[in-house]
């Protein structure tokens, strides 16, 4: 053979296929479809829409069953899980032979047929993959049309069950990371109070009661949470580049996992104070949620693996909107607008206030029926920030609507709101400086935490991902809690959470009053106001308030959030302001009582802020 027939071989023998391998390569078969490039290969259901295999350097990383799928709880609180429709129609929405191997999406659209045990909804499934991707992008169009029946939809989620003779060692963030009980030792364990605690018998957690509501987190607060593995230095994680998609805003708790090697991203969760959708008879309704981002990575320790999962996850925020969605209801970056300002604080009782933290956001406008509360609001998308200590912002990526702009901050009780803010595509709308002036009804006398939405600061705050701190009550507050102003310290001093004493079989033994205690200087005339601003309840709760002896008010009922009994510190915050006459207040000590009956264990009130005003 000649020499250059020879060289050419042998160059195309050596770097052909390496240079194919660079590029997505798309097989279809009747059964399935596989979408590969040079990191990771993803074998897709075409029935099912669900990922039956996902190889990561030559491992399996999916479990056997049920495989990675799309997941809706409605109706009956969490009973019913109604299917997808039946008829599917698979197709290639981009074509990798038409983009040189840059990008392949493949399509699986749902169709509604009438048939009521399936959802009422049109359901368009997308798994796309790129040339350089670690891993693998999500996204759903969730469509209603004339003609479909009412429904309530409570949770919505993306359900990813790995691979548990790969991984063992689970993060959510810095506080809640390490190696986790097994599924048998699930299986063996005790179980207490609720189906999803069990007290293990077994394994390296023996003695420790599994909770998953332990790994709850902030989703918008979260970048990037997932499974890696101690023996094969791999890690799987999930990633939202944005949260626009997501319900409740920036202050949405939702599950993200749990043992067994399962991975959750809820795209609408009805958790810690979320509110189901309920969609009418014929109401026409359309959501794209996503891209979300499965991602794979390796590194010599759990910790590396974490903090290039966080980094990644800030590399694909950058990247949103992502260019190559092809979707009408999925706008591109210049078909969004952006609005910027600076929101200024303006308390006449605080000369400089001092605030963190400060979220500023658009959320849906009011309709002409009913007034929006963005904490309960999962229907249209929202669009958040945190804005500097100065209070500028700048929202991008906006879609064109109508909204209502909201900012809150740690430190600062209540909300501040404008109306009418309207987005057109490739606006850029400067509001300049809006004034939030906190609502007063006097001058502070004191204080009791940091309003801040949750009950971090209180006792149990800073490790509330246990279960059962409501039980310690007794033990801990054998007289209830009895704080004096002045001299207590509300991390040790107010618990956080108000709960009923509870026996060891967890019947409600007693309920519980709280009492706060102050001096005044001298006797006053005008209103008093006492302020309770609320971050947990379970469902209807109402907080008797006396001054005195004397009763002068309540709070509630309060909402249905389930907080305490899925250990958590936050749900939707509420506030309550109790009016009194000043002249209740006495020359000396006063004591104001906060009573509380519970119906059962499960019910439990969380503070996030106590504060008393005086208006002479």
């Amino acid at each position: 053979m000649p020499k250059k027939s020879l060289f050419s071989l042998l160059f195309l023998l050596t770097f052909v296929p390496c240079f194919s391998q660079q590029r997505v390569v798309l097989t279809e078969k009747p059964d399935r479809v596989i979408l590969a490039n040079q990191h990771v290969t993803a074998t897709i259901n075409r029935k099912t829409a669900t990922i039956t295999s996902l190889l990561y350097k030559g491992l399996e990383l999916m479990g056997q069953r049920p495989h990675p799928h799309w997941n809706v709880v409605g109706e009956d609180e969490e009973v019913t899980v109604r299917k997808f429709p039946n008829k599917v129609i698979y197709s290639v929405s981009i074509d990798p032979a038409k983009n040189q191997g840059e990008r392949v999406e493949v399509s699986f659209k749902f169709l509604y047929e009438g048939d009521t045990a399936t959802l009422p909804f049109d359901i368009d499934l997308r798994f796309a993959l790129g040339q350089e991707d670690r891993g693998v992008y999500l996204s759903a169009l969730w469509k209603r049309r004339p003609g479909y029946p009412a429904f309530e939809l409570g949770q919505g989620r993306m359900i990813t069950v790995l691979n548990p003779q790969v991984f063992d060692f689970y993060t959510v963030d810095a506080h809640r990371q390490g190696v986790m009980a097994t599924a048998e030792d699930v299986k063996n364990g005790i179980r207490m109070n609720v189906k999803e605690a069990k007290k293990l018998t077994t394994g390296v957690h023996q003695g420790k009661v599994e909770h998953k509501y332990d790994y709850a987190a902030i989703l918008a607060q979260t970048p990037a949470w997932g499974w890696t593995s101690t023996a094969k230095k791999v890690g799987f994680w999930m990633i939202n580049p944005s949260f626009e998609y997501i319900n409740g805003g920036p202050t949405q708790v939702g599950n993200t996992g749990h043992v067994e090697a399962i991975l959750l991203n809820h795209w609408h969760d009805s958790h810690y104070g979320g509110q189901p959708l309920n969609f009418k008879e014929d109401e026409e309704w359309e959501k794209f949620i996503g891209p979300f981002f499965l991602y794979c990575n390796a590194g010599p320790t759990h910790d590396e693996m974490w903090k290039d999962a966080l980094a990644q996850a800030g590399t694909q925020r950058n990247r949103w909107p992502y260019t190559w969605v092809k979707a009408k209801a999925y706008p591109q970056k210049q078909e969004r607008g952006v609005v910027s300002g600076q929101i200024e604080i303006q308390d006449p009782y605080v000369a400089d206030v001092k605030f963190k933290n400060m979220w500023v956001g658009l959320a849906v406008a009011e309709t002409s029926s009913k007034e929006v509360n963005w904490q309960y609001e999962g229907k249209a998308y929202q669009f958040w920030v945190q804005a500097d200590e100065q209070g500028n912002f700048s929202i991008p990526n906006i879609r064109p609507g109508t909204y209502n702009l909201y900012a809150f901050a740690a430190g600062v009780l209540g909300e501040f709101k404008k109306t009418g803010i309207t987005i057109s595509p490739a606006s850029t709308v400067n509001l300049g400086k809006l004034a939030f002036k906190p609502q007063r009804f006097g001058k502070q006398v004191w204080e009791i935490g940091i309003p801040d939405r949750s009950a971090a600061e209180f006792r149990h705050g800073d490790h509330y991902w246990q279960w059962g701190l409501y039980m310690r009550y007794p033990k801990e507050f054998p007289d209830d809690v009895n704080y004096v102003i002045g001299k207590s310290d509300w991390s040790k001093d107010w618990n956080y959470s108000q709960p009923g004493v509870l026996a060891e079989d967890y019947s409600v033994l007693r309920g519980t009053t709280w009492k706060i205690s102050f001096d005044m200087p001298e006797h006053v005339s005008g209103q008093g106001t006492l302020r309770l601003a609320f971050c947990g309840s379970r469902k209807g709760e109402v907080i008797q308030v006396a001054l005195n002896g004397k009763p002068i008010g309540k709070a509630g009922p309060l909402p249905t959030m389930g907080v305490m009994h899925r250990d958590g510190i936050r749900g939707k915050q509420e506030e309550y302001d109790i009016p009194f006459d000043a002249r209740l207040l006495k020359k000396g000590t006063n004591t104001i009582s906060l009573s509380f009956n519970p119906r059962n264990w499960a019910f439990g009130v969380l503070y996030d802020y106590v504060r008393l005003e005086l208006k002479e």
